[in-house]
Formats: structure tokens, C-alpha cells, sequence
């Protein structure tokens, strides 16, 4: 049987961009994914929720050979608008003073994993099973055997790899075979999201704004569209869920305000369960875990998707000249290198809910006078800007 280079459980963003960067190495991946090909675009990380990708990311895609193929499918976001509500203090970013052609983009989910998916079944180096899982795998002898069940098939496929790789999401088989402990926080509050529609085009700005409930946002999306983000404590959820269109756009403008003049259509919503997640220990012996696997994010940052691009961006650099890519110090040496980036964003972004949450007119405040200095210092703006669009390794904090 021939060893792999890789085999990458998971078919999620993560997974499938990693699959691509080992492949352009020239390097034989097996790629596993629990979805069929028919629900990749309603179901799991690739259905209609929009997506913030950061000015690093795009680089990354550009690196991949994707970039091009995606572009007409983003909208650039060129303007940062962040407020809060009952206070005074605001922060306004734009893509021109930073000298960047764009602050991020927004992209839908289902564009994104469609782009990708197609450059997947492109590549040659690139083994795909799909309906399969990773059931089992155990490390001997410089490699990791893996055990498959493929759907519709009674006796399970097995594959030899220097390396396995855990993308398979919050709930990673990968981690639970290791037995690596994972330490999660529930916010109790949830994310409710919808397509909005604005009386003015948002031509390239983006607005975010913190409330006593939880924080409210504007992406674009071109036209006259934009992604709308609730967040609410779990004890309201139906109240907001249950309104008739009407009564919803109210409430979202009475958080937000009426930036793009009057809110004039919204979509049907969906509601994400807001909770935090974490594995101190993301590689045992020849398995690493990377994404949602290794860390998942409160979206208020929306850091989630750019902190796992960054781990594929930082892996692949750290391969380029390998032969054996599973080599245990080589992924402990990874895992160090990721450790600061992981824990200041998830740090940064668990501070951000408890400072914008925080009930006292005083913390209130403060709040603001720190958001006026932020945009009256361009230094410390332009500081804070860098690390947004590219975590640790563009600017520190």
C-alpha cells in the first residue's frame, strides 16, 4: 500500500486549502469529507452564511491559485465603521489611508467552497472520499495508519500517511481519537444572520456596532445587499426569530441605526449558537489539528476562517523544503509558532464581549474615550488595522 504524504480529514475551507497548498508542492494528499458532493452547499461549511475574509487571506488564496477564480464572487470592504450604542466614541478605517487596495472582502460560504471544491477535483496529487469518515488511526513505525468508512461500503478503506491532519470541525474526530483535551466556553447568546437590504448601496463599507444585548453588524455584499449580524442572549432568541420581517428590520435599526438610509428587505434568518473552543495541544506524534479542530471564535472579530487560513499559510511555509512532513518536531515547531497568534486573537476577542458587554455607564465610557483615541492616534489606528488584517504576523498588539 502507498504511503501518503497526507491524509486530511475534514472538507471544510481549512481542509481543502491545505489539501490544494500540499498538492502544488507536489505532494499525494487523500482528502476525507463526511458530506456527499449533493449537500456541500446546503449543509456544514458551505452553505449561504457570508464569510469576511481578511487582506492576509486573500493574499493566501492569491498564493493558492484560487484568488482569480473567486474574485468575481467577493465584494472588497474598503471602509470600517465601529460605534456603540448610548455612548459616544467611534473608530472609522479606511483602505486608502492604510495604502491597501482593500480592507477584506465578503464572500458567501457556498461561493467560496464551490471555487474550492473545483479546484480541488483539478488536482491530480489529490485523493478525494466523499461520503467517508475517519474512524480510527493509530502511529507506528514513521507513519499513521488511518482507517476510512466510505459510505455504502461494509469493510473500512486503510491508508498510510507520514501525516494526518484533524480540519474535521469543533466536534474532530481526529482530537478524539488523540484523547487531546479541548476547553470551551458557552456565551449562552446567539448569532442571528440574514441578507439586508439598504435604501443605499453600502459601496464598500462595513459597520459594526456593540449593544448592552450583544454586538450588531453590516457587511457588504454588493448592490444593495449587505450580511446582517443579531447577536442575542439565548433567552430572546425566538422573540427575534418569530417577528415578521417588518418588525425585525425595526429591531435590527433601532441597534444599528439607519446607516444606509431605511432597511427595505431581509432574508429568512438563521440562528448559530456563539461558543468558544480551544485545544492547548494541537499535534500528538504525527497528527496536528488545525481551523475549527484546534479553535473556534465568538464571530465578533470575525477572526474565525482568517486564524485557520493563517495556520495553512504558516504550515505550508514551514514544509516547503521537507521531505517528511509528519516529522514530529516539525509539527511541535508549528504548533509553537501558532501558539501567540491563537491565544492574542482569542484573547483579544473574548476582551472585546466583556469591555462591550459590561452594564456600568463608567466601563461605558471608557469605552469610548479608548475608541476616540484609537482613531485620533494614527499610529496606534494603523496598529490595530495591521493586526485585524493579518494577526500576529503583521503587527503586533
Amino acid at each position: 500500500m502507498q504511503c501518503r504524504d497526507a491524509v486530511i480529514s475534514g472538507g471544510g475551507p481549512v481542509g481543502l486549502m491545505l489539501a490544494l497548498g500540499l498538492a502544488q508542492q507536489g505532494r499525494a494528499v487523500t482528502l476525507v469529507e463526511a458530506l456527499p458532493e449533493e449537500k456541500v452547499d446546503t449543509e456544514g461549511s458551505f452553505d449561504g452564511r457570508v464569510l469576511a475574509l481578511t487582506l492576509g487571506s486573500q493574499e493566501v488564496l492569491e498564493r493558492l491559485e484560487i484568488w482569480q477564480a473567486l474574485k468575481p464572487f467577493v465584494e472588497p470592504i474598503l471602509h470600517v465603521h465601529v460605534s456603540q450604542q448610548g455612548y459616544l466614541g467611534l473608530t472609522k478605517i479606511h483602505a486608502e489611508e492604510l495604502r491597501v487596495p482593500a480592507l477584506g472582502f465578503s464572500v458567501t460560504a457556498r461561493d467560496l467552497g464551490r471555487v474550492l471544491w473545483q479546484a480541488v477535483s483539478a488536482q491530480k496529487n489529490i485523493e478525494v472520499l466523499r461520503p467517508a469518515k475517519v474512524t480510527y488511526f493509530q502511529q507506528e513505525q514513521g507513519e499513521v495508519q488511518v482507517e476510512i468508512a466510505l459510505a455504502g461500503e461494509e469493510e473500512p478503506i486503510h491508508q498510510s500517511a507520514k501525516l494526518l491532519v484533524g480540519a474535521d470541525g469543533t466536534q474532530s474526530q481526529v482530537r478524539k481519537v488523540l484523547g487531546l483535551p479541548i476547553e470551551e466556553k458557552a456565551y449562552h447568546a446567539y448569532g442571528i444572520i440574514a441578507k439586508i437590504e439598504t435604501e443605499q448601496p453600502p459601496q464598500g463599507w462595513s459597520f459594526e456596532r456593540f449593544t448592552e444585548e450583544g454586538p450588531v453588524a453590516l457587511l457588504p455584499m454588493g448592490g444593495h445587499a449587505n450580511k446582517a449580524v443579531l447577536v442575542c442572549p439565548e433567552a430572546k432568541l425566538e422573540t427575534y426569530m418569530q417577528m415578521d420581517d417588518e418588525s425585525y428590520m425595526a429591531a435590527f435599526a433601532e441597534k444599528m441605526g439607519e446607516r444606509l438610509g431605511r432597511f427595505t428587505k431581509v432574508s429568512e434568518r438563521v440562528a448559530y449558537p456563539l461558543k468558544e473552543s480551544y485545544v492547548p495541544q494541537m499535534t500528538e506524534g504525527r497528527a496536528v489539528l488545525m481551523g475549527n479542530a484546534s479553535h473556534t471564535q465568538h464571530p465578533v472579530a470575525a477572526q474565525g476562517l482568517n486564524l485557520g487560513i493563517r495556520d495553512i499559510e504558516v504550515f505550508l511555509d514551514g514544509v516547503q523544503s521537507e521531505q517528511d512532513i509528519g516529522r514530529p518536531l516539525l509539527l511541535e515547531t508549528y504548533a509553537q509558532k501558532r501558539r501567540e497568534d491563537h491565544e492574542k486573537v482569542m484573547g483579544m476577542t473574548d476582551g472585546l464581549i466583556q469591555v462591550f458587554q459590561h452594564p456600568s455607564p463608567i466601563v461605558g465610557h471608557l469605552r469610548g474615550l479608548g475608541m476616540m483615541a484609537i482613531q485620533a492616534v494614527p499610529p496606534l489606528k494603523k496598529r490595530f488595522a495591521r493586526f485585524a488584517m493579518r494577526g500576529v504576523q503583521g503587527g503586533e498588539i
